[in-house]
C-alpha cells in the first residue's frame, strides 16, 4: 500500500477509535486497515498501537508518528490542491472555540458549511481554556487577541472588544454606571477560570489602562451561562462583542461604559505551522465572510489598530 494512504488510515484510526469503524467509513475490508498499520510498524520496527478486546491506544512511537502523519498528509494535500483547485472538499476538520461563541455563533456556521460540503467530517471542541493545538490534533482554533508570538499562523476574522453589558430591564432598575468605579454597586457576573475568576475588569481612560475589581452573586466557568444570566436581567457582564452581537442587535442586551473600553480584542482563526489543507483554508474563508457583520461601537472601533 502507498505510504501516504497508510498514514491516512492511521489518522482515521485515531479519529474513529477502531479498525472496523475506519473500514466501514471507507468501505474497505478491516484486513486492509490492519495490513496498512502492520506495514507501517514493520517499516519502523516498532509497535504503533496497543490493542485489547475493549480498546485501542497509541504507543509512544505511535503518538509521535501520528503527529508527523497529520502534518505530512496536510502538506501533501495542500501541495496537490494548490495545483488542482477543483473537486469536492472532503476529510476531517477538528476545530476549537470558546463555549459561548461556539454554541451561539460558530455551530450554525459549521452546519451551513458542512451542508455545502457534505463529504467533510467536522469535530468541534468547546472550551473556555486555551487548548494545545498540537496535543489535541486541532486543525483550526478561533481565539481572541492580541495573540502572543508563537509558531502558530493566524488570520484576523473580525475586530471587536470586551463590552460591559446588561439587559434593558436591569439598567432600568439599577441605572447605568457613568464610570467603571461605580461597578462596585452593581451585581457583576463573573467568568470563573480554573483557580482564577476574572473578577478584575480592564478599562482605559486618558491612555491609562486600569482594572476594577467586581463581584456579584453568580459566577460560572462557561461564558454562555454568563451571557444567558445577563440576558435574563440578573446582572452585568463583560463580554466579547462577537459573543453578544445578536443580543445587541435584538435589544436583549445594551452596553455601558463604551468610552472606557480597554482596547481591541479581535477574533482570529489560528492553525498550526505549515500550509492549511484546502478544506481548512476554505472554512477560514467562509467564516471570515460570514462573521463580517455588525461591528462594535464607534468608540471601540476607533481604538482598534489598522489592519
Amino acid at each position: 500500500m502507498d505510504r501516504i494512504d497508510a498514514l491516512r488510515l492511521l489518522i482515521d484510526v485515531a479519529e474513529l477509535g477502531s479498525f472496523s469503524s475506519v473500514a466501514r467509513q471507507r468501505a474497505i475490508a478491516t484486513s486492509t486497515v490492519t495490513l496498512a498499520v502492520g506495514q507501517l510498524e514493520q517499516e519502523l520496527g516498532a509497535r504503533l498501537l496497543a490493542r485489547s478486546t475493549r480498546r485501542l491506544s497509541f504507543t509512544h512511537e505511535g503518538q509521535r508518528l501520528l503527529a508527523d502523519a497529520r502534518r505530512i498528509v496536510s502538506e501533501w494535500d495542500a501541495a496537490f490542491c494548490s495545483l488542482r483547485q477543483d473537486g469536492a472538499l472532503n476529510g476531517p476538520i477538528r476545530i476549537t472555540a470558546t463555549n459561548d461563541f461556539g454554541r451561539t455563533r460558530l455551530r450554525p456556521l459549521l452546519d451551513a458549511f458542512q451542508a455545502r460540503h457534505p463529504e467533510l467530517r467536522i469535530s468541534l471542541l468547546l472550551s473556555d481554556n486555551t487548548v494545545d493545538l498540537i496535543e489535541e490534533h486541532i486543525d483550526l482554533a478561533l481565539r481572541s487577541g492580541p495573540l502572543p508570538d508563537s509558531s502558530l499562523h493566524a488570520r484576523l476574522l473580525v475586530r471587536g472588544a470586551r463590552l460591559v453589558c446588561a439587559a434593558p430591564g436591569y439598567w432600568a432598575r439599577h441605572g447605568r454606571p457613568a464610570h467603571p468605579d461605580t461597578l462596585a454597586g452593581h451585581n457583576c457576573l463573573v467568568l470563573a477560570r480554573p483557580g482564577a475568576p476574572i473578577a478584575a475588569w480592564p478599562f482605559r481612560a486618558d491612555d491609562r489602562l486600569f482594572h476594577v475589581k467586581v463581584s456579584g452573586d453568580r459566577q460560572a466557568s462557561d461564558g454562555e451561562v454568563v451571557r444567558e444570566w445577563a440576558v435574563l436581567g440578573l446582572g452585568v457582564a463583560l463580554k466579547n462583542h462577537w459573543d453578544i452581537a445578536q443580543d445587541l442587535a435584538s435589544g436583549a442586551l445594551e452596553t455601558a461604559l463604551d468610552a472606557f473600553v480597554a482596547g481591541p480584542v479581535d477574533l482570529y482563526a489560528v492553525h498550526p505551522g505549515g500550509p492549511p489543507s484546502r478544506r481548512v483554508a476554505a472554512l477560514v474563508d467562509f467564516l471570515a465572510q460570514a462573521l463580517g457583520g455588525p461591528q462594535p461601537p464607534a468608540a471601540v472601533t476607533a481604538a482598534s489598530p489598522p489592519p
